[in-house]
Parts: C-alpha cells; structure tokens; sequence
C-alpha cells in the first residue's frame, strides 16, 4: 500500500506540473491535425522501413537478402514492453531470444547500433539493462550472418537501434502494476546549432514479482503428521509431493543512457552512445503449503501423502536460491564520413560487465534465516572496433569491405558466505576461480551486383581468426593452467534477390556460420555443492553450419495485404556438448545437428486504423550424431518450441489506439532423450497467452494506458511458474 501511495502521489505531482503544457482548452481539431500528421508519418515509415543490419547499408526491407523483419518504436507502442525480449516475443523464428531454432542465446548475435553486447565469458544477453525507451526500432536477421558479423551470428543478428532527435522532445513515464510493479522513465532530446543532436534518458522498475520456482519432494513408503501440499509429476513422469516455493522473486533495475551526433561536415558526423545499467533479484521468505496439528505453518518433518505414503521436508529444502546484481557500462565513438562517393564508417567500443550472484550450501538443520552459501563474481572487459568502406564500382556494383577487431579479458572468482543472503558475510579468501582471455581479428568482403533492375546478387566472404590465452581454473592454490589456443574460419554466404513483377519479391541464400567456443566452455571447471566435477575443455573447436534457404513476399491489393513464406534447411556440425562419465561432466565437439523449418507471416490493413497480423513457425530439429551418446541421435534439440503461432489485432482511431495480441507456444523437449512430459513444472505447457493494451490521448501532450496480461489467466509452466493475470497502468507526458 506504501508503494501504492507513492505511485499516485507521483502521478498527481506530474499531472499537476503538467497542466499548463496539456492545455486542456486546445481546440479538438489542432488535436485531430496532430493525429493526422503522426498517421502519414507513420505510413511513410511503412512504405519504406529501411533496415542496415542485413547488409551493412540502408537498404529497404523489400531489397535486403534474407527473411528481415524492422519494429518500430511505433510498433512498440502496441504493447506492454518493459524489456527488449518482450518486445520480440510475437515475431516469427523467434523464442526467447534465440533464433532459427538453435540450441541458445549464445548463438545469436545481439547489438547496440552496431556494437556487440554478447559476452565474452558466456556468450549470453543481460537484456533486463537496456532502456526499452532508449530503442528508435529493432532490426531482425534470420539466418546465419558470420559472412558479414563473425562468430555467435549462426541463427541471425537483432540490432538494437537508438534514436538521435531533430527538435526539441521530451517523455515522462510513470506506471504501477501487479505484484506492486513500479516503473518511471523520462527522456529529453534536442538539436543545437542545427549540428549536434543529444538525448539523454533513465529507465527504472522494481517490482515484488511472484513464486516462480516450486519445491518438490519425492514420495516413498511411511506415514507422517503434517498436511499439506498436493502432488504433481516431475517432468521426467515420477512422482512428487509439492510442499512450498522458494519465495517471491523481486527485481529492481536501472538505465541511464546518453546518445549524442555531431555533423562534422554535410556528409559526415561523429557519435557517442553511452549506457549504464544495473539490476538486483532475489527471492523473498520462502513459503511452506504444510500445516502441523496445530495448523501452524510447517518445514520440517514427514507429510502424510495418504495410503501408506509420506514425503519427508527439512528447513533447508526451502533454501535453494540467492540473491544476484549485474552492472554494465557500454561505450561507442563513431565516425562517419563520405568521401566522393566512398562511404567509411569507423566504431570503437568499450564495455565493462560485472555480475555477482550467491547461492546457498545448507545443510539440513539450516534455514532461510542463518544458512550459509557461496558467492561467485565475475569481471569482464570488452574492447571492440570495426572499420568499414562502402565503395562502388561502376554503375551495377557496391563493395562492402571491413576489418574487425575484438579483446575480451574475464575473471571470475569464488567466496564463501557466512549467511547466503549477505554478499558482505564473507570468510575466507577466495576459494577458486577461472580466468581467460580471447582476441580476435577479422576482415569481410561483400560485393552488391545489381543484375537488372529486378535483381540482386550479394556475395560475401569473411575471414576470421581468434586467440584463446592466459586460462586458468580451479582450487586458489592449486589452479591448473590451460595452454593457449587459436584458430580460424572462413565464412562465405551468397543471396539474390528477385522481384520478378510489382509487388512479388523473392529471396534465397546460402552460407556459413559458426560460433568459436567462449572463456566459460574452454576455461570453466568447477566443483558443485555435491562434490560432482564440471569440466572445461581448452581443446574445443568452434560450432559450424550451413544453411540453405528460399522465401517469398507477396504483396497484393495495393500492398493492403502482405503474406510470406520462408523454407530454410541447416546442417550444424560440432555442436559442444556436456556429457556424464563416472558421475563427472565433460564438454566436448561431439554433435551433429539438422533443423528444417517453416516461417509463414501474414499482415493486413484494410483500413487506416486496423492493422491485422499473424506468423506461424515450425522447427524440426533432430541430433543427428551424438559421439559420446548415440541414444541422443533421432532426438529434437532441446529448448525451443516445434512449433509457435502469433497472432495480433491492432486499433488506432482518433485519441485511442488498442491492441489484442496472442501466442502458442508449441511442445518444448527439455531432456536430451525428449521423454520428458509437458505441462509439469521443469517442463512446458502447451497453450494459448492472450494479452491486451488500451491507451488513450485526448490531448496533445498525454497519453493514459492501461494493459493486461495472461488475459485469460491460464495457469501454465515455462519451466517455471508462469505469471498469472496481471495488469499495468501507466501516464505518458510528452512534448
């Protein structure tokens, strides 16, 4: 209620402040002139959505190789996005980051205007730290992008593009929601000088989240007193008693960030992007569903499961998860100039990403109160840069030619904790720790053929080479020191693009990929709780594919209705595995993968203010060689959906805009043999997720919205608890 409090106070403090720019005596025509500039502004954008990422210029959607998709901030607007992963949930080939149907997010590559934010340690995203206000559009590359982008582009590329402003603008944002979810943002912009552009915006939300993790014991023979609970099968189809959960999970983060350009000439500026992030979770108070006899809150002891069943709990079985904060800084200078008819860009980055977390070692007598834990840190440093030229040749050619540069420095280091819920409780010195460094060179060519005036040839080939060095792991004391490695890939990708009457395009490629082992897989071994050995592999090569694929847009009733369809086919070979050998975990390249699969889209705007949309994606992977493993062979890989649907309704008229959006998500294998069971917690559940947005702005400057999510309140499982029905409000000023 406190949080409540403060939010509607905030909300009638910035109402009030305000009042004299809403101006609510302003004629609803001049409101009506602004709607109606925003829509054919809007409709210009659509006719002509330009996308870099595909290849490296402007091109528009229709002539850039490959199934590419642009979301617009407008787009964004239909919809309740707190972060980048939720703004790319309904787009096609695309589930939870991952794209194409690859194993994980390491293996698409995510940028920053161009600057790589993959780790060096892991290869993951923090996606909770970037400004969802701070995004002007989002660019979608299916398809292996190594010919252009290098390692970690196997299943496409999503560039994250920031807005620089040409006037003066300014937002402010205040909302609460469910689970006493609070956010507030503002942003400014202006052009000075008719030179230099400058935004500079914050991004905060904190919220008491909700249990997501339960807590299941096995059943077995006996009797017992308490009561409580239910069953519920484990994902591998046995049996288990659901006495708790391991707590609400809380989130609070932050984003400051700043964008500025100067024109240095009329064809050339310079820009600075800058971001700094931070964002904490925990769980609170675990919670017990066991009553003793006295009907008093229970955890510990035996539950009667009934007929001659119990499930036995300890105070410790309610204490599995830590508390976790992750702090990024991100830097880029950019330069641009045209020099006659040759293009340069140049960009250097800087990032520092620095992530701890804790973890309990409880033992049976320990509690959420006094248990103690482990606390493991992680220092990562990123240099990268990237020279580019735009040159063409003659009237039909363009070469696209560049060097990349990139230096990844990470370490990592292991604590015990007097109390696992303290990160200051320290005492010892640190226990164990990995460390390693990563540098990489490369250079790309891509040459644009203009056949015909209907069609396009881009052949592209890029070579990289990287060092692996300075790895090490282990006991402090007693750390086993890695030899260095190198090695090199060459990456070659050709597409066409034909358009062979108006309104008819058509799209095919082929080409390379791969993904060179990260510092975490070849320098990372360490000993779990249990006394069970992980181990690294310094000897890992890199993850290669080829991908084939062919697709069409079609255009028709003056491009009213748009329908596609894309078929692609890729062979994966090397895929690093982890594998069980006397009780121990090991990696190594033992894997061959195929994924054949089908992306259909389909959009419509029979009127200026309906927008209709659907896309259905099907993956179907299977390992095809499991060296270490052959019962895996014939299986699906696991963690991505065989098939997903999306579909959405989008209203804007005059003041009000609504939305009404929803999302299979198909049957996800999560055990390597696929024998695991749906709709269980560990596993997935196959189902529908409806969710729903309204805004209205009768002003000019205003803007009321009020979402809803899990429309339905379908109870269901994403390996955890998902979220129930939930709702959001949220005041928009802006001028």
């Amino acid at each position: 209620m406190r949080k409540l409090f403060k939010m509607t106070m905030l909300l009638v403090l910035i109402t009030f402040l305000a009042l004299p720019a809403i101006g609510f005596a302003e004629e609803y025509t001049a409101v009506e002139e602004v709607k109606k500039e925003e829509k054919e502004k809007k409709k210009a954008i659509e006719l002509e959505e330009v996308v870099v990422t595909a290849t490296r210029t402007e091109k528009d959607v229709d002539s850039a190789p490959g199934n590419v998709t642009v979301i617009s901030k407008e787009d964004m607007q239909f919809r309740d996005i707190h972060t980048i992963n939720d703004a790319l949930k309904y787009e096609s080939g695309i589930y939870d980051g991952k794209l194409r149907g690859m194993p994980s997010g390491k293996h698409t590559l995510v940028m920053l205007n161009g600057m790589p934010l993959n780790t060096g340690w892991a290869g993951n995203i923090r996606w909770d730290n970037i400004a969802i206000e701070n995004v002007e559009r989002l660019e979608i590359v299916r398809g292996p992008s190594s010919a252009l982008y290098g390692g970690n582009a196997m299943g496409g590329v999503i560039n994250i593009i920031t807005p620089a402003p040409n006037k003066f603008e300014a937002k402010i944002e205040a909302g609460y929601g469910s689970d006493d979810t609070v956010c507030y943002s503002f942003n400014v912009g202006d052009r000075f000088m008719d030179k230099l552009s400058i935004r500079l915006g914050y991004e905060s939300e904190e919220t008491n989240g909700y249990p997501t993790k339960l807590i299941q014991k096995s059943i077995s023979s006996g009797s017992g007193t308490l009561t409580g609970g239910y069953e519920m099968l484990s994902r591998s189809g046995k049996r288990k008693w659901v006495v708790g959960d391991v707590g609400d999970r809380y989130e609070k983060r932050w984003n400051v960030n700043l964008n500025s350009v100067y024109d240095l000439t009329d064809t050339g500026n310079i820009s600075f992007d800058f971001q700094m992030s931070n964002s904490e979770y925990g769980y609170d108070h675990p919670h017990t569903y066991l009553q003793d006899a006295s009907g008093n809150p229970a955890f510990i002891g035996n539950v009667d499961v009934e007929n001659g069943k119990k499930a036995t709990v300890s105070s410790s079985d309610y204490v599995t998860s830590g508390i976790g904060e992750t702090e990024t800084q991100s830097y880029m200078l950019t330069y641009r100039e045209l020099f006659g008819s040759v293009g340069f860009t140049g960009k250097v980055g800087y990032q520092l990403d620095d992530h701890w977390y804790t973890s309990p070692k409880a033992k049976d007598s320990d509690n959420y109160t006094n248990a103690p834990g482990r606390f493991k840190e992680y220092e990562g440093v990123t240099w990268f840069s990237d020279l580019q030229t735009n040159i063409p040749v003659g009237d039909s050619h363009l070469l696209i030619s560049g060097f990349y540069f990139r230096f990844d420095d990470y370490d990592q280091g292991e604590f015990d904790l007097a109390y696992y819920r303290d990160e200051y409780s320290k005492t010892t010195p640190k226990t164990d720790m990995s460390r390693g460094k990563n540098r990489l060179y490369a250079a790309y060519l891509q040459d644009e053929w203009q056949i015909m005036d209907k069609l396009t040839l881009f052949t592209g080939v890029r070579f990289d080479y990287w060092k692996v060095f300075d790895g090490e792991s282990g006991a402090v004391g007693n750390e086993e020191k890695f030899n260095s490695k190198d090695d090199s890939a060459i990456s070659p990708k050709m597409s066409v693009v034909w358009k062979p009457v108006v309104n008819t395009v058509i799209k095919g490629s082929a080409g390379r990929a791969f993904r060179p082992p990260n510092i975490y897989e070849l320098y990372r071994t360490m000993e779990s709780s249990s006394g069970k050995m992980y181990y690294s592999n310094p000897d890992l090569d890199a993850e290669t594919l080829w991908n084939y694929e062919i697709g069409v847009d079609q255009y028709l009733f003056n491009r009213v209705l748009k329908l596609s369809a894309t078929y692609f086919h890729t062979g994966i070979k090397g895929l690093i595995y982890s594998y069980e050998m006397d009780d121990d975990s090991y990696k190594d390249n033992i894997g061959e993968a195929r994924i054949d699969g089908i992306e259909l889209e389909a959009s419509a705007r029979p009127f200026d203010w309906l927008n209709l949309w659907g896309n259905y994606t099907y993956n179907d992977s299977k390992i095809k060689k499991q060296d270490h493993d052959p019962k895996m062979e014939g299986k699906k890989v696991t963690g991505m959906p065989v098939r997903t649907i999306n579909l959405g309704t989008e209203i804007s008229y005059k003041w009000i805009t609504a939305s009404l959006m929803g999302r299979y998500t198909g049957r996800i294998y999560k055990q390597r043999y696929n024998d695991d069971i749906d709709d269980v917690y560990g596993a997935n559940t196959k189902c529908w997720l409806w969710e729903t947005r309204l805004t209205v702005s009768p002003w000019e400057h205003a803007e009321l919205s009020f979402s809803v999510e899990n429309l339905f309140d379908r109870e269901y499982f994403d390996y955890n608890i998902g979220r129930e029905r939930s709702y959001f409000v949220e005041l928009s000023l802006k001028w």
